[in-house]
């Protein structure tokens, strides 16, 4: 059962995060809300309409690379005016401070945006690839441009095959990047406590992690806003990560 912690309560859970040796913090498109970024589920949401889910299935390859440029290309300009809000600072102060301390302190994160990297964190894993990395659609190629930050429209193609090039973000159907999937299974096998930001648990990737690290008997602390989280939790911050991060986290 997931206990709800008051906002007077945040102290006591700030100092048990700040007890413990090893800490990873996942982190979802909730984390960037505060930034002018939308969230991919619920209204609003990036996937607040079917065709925009099915557009994101590796299944759909390569016939689908002309949508994906036209829905992900103009975004990638959206992300470089957002600005890392108070969450992502929060994080990155928080990993400094930790790191100095001689302790363990990974971050993983399911976002494709370069907030966290721009905010200040020291690490970052992404599981689910970056949208600043574009690469070969082929199998075959190991064609890779990173950091490409051009808003294509229109696919462009790979000079070293001539086939054309995509996003380098995961799909629905495909693998975690695998050297932050390692970096992250590395990080939960030790946790002591496992901080969720600004992701419902319930996403596949999330859920993964979180009953992992639940397994191993880290502490699971969510921080999200929503009504009801999954119960592997053992205690929800019931408010907006850009309200609770800088307090729980000690730097604000």
């Amino acid at each position: 059962m997931t206990r709800l912690v008051e906002e007077h309560e945040l102290a006591t859970v700030a100092d048990l995060i700040a007890s413990e040796r090893h800490v990873l913090i996942l982190t979802g498109a909730g984390v960037s809300a505060a930034s002018g970024l939308p969230t991919y589920r619920g209204t609003g949401g990036i996937y607040d309409g079917t065709e925009i889910a099915d557009l994101h299935h590796a299944s759909r390859l390569p016939d689908s690379l002309p949508e994906l440029w036209a829905f992900w290309g103009p975004r990638r300009r959206t992300i470089l005016d957002a600005r890392p809000n108070a969450a992502h600072l929060a994080i990155a102060d928080f990993q400094r401070a930790a790191t100095a301390d001689g302790r363990s302190v990974t971050l993983a994160t399911q976002n494709v945006d370069d907030l966290h990297e721009r905010g200040g964190s020291p690490q970052v894993a992404h599981l689910h690839g970056t949208l600043f990395a574009t690469r070969c659609s082929s199998q075959g190629c190991r064609f890779r441009r990173s950091p490409d930050l051009e808003p294509y429209v229109l696919p462009p193609t790979c000079p070293l095959c001539g086939s054309l090039l995509r996003p380098d973000v995961v799909l629905f159907g495909e693998r975690l990047d695998i050297e932050a999937e390692w970096e992250a299974k590395r990080a939960v096998r030790e946790a002591d406590v496992l901080l969720a930001v600004g992701t419902s648990g319930e996403v596949s990737t999330a859920a993964y992690y979180t009953r992992y690290a639940a397994d191993v008997g880290a502490v699971l602390v969510t921080v999200d806003p929503a009504p009801l989280v999954p119960d592997v939790f053992a205690l929800q911050v019931r408010m907006h990560a850009e309200l609770a991060l800088p307090p729980l986290l000690g730097t604000g």
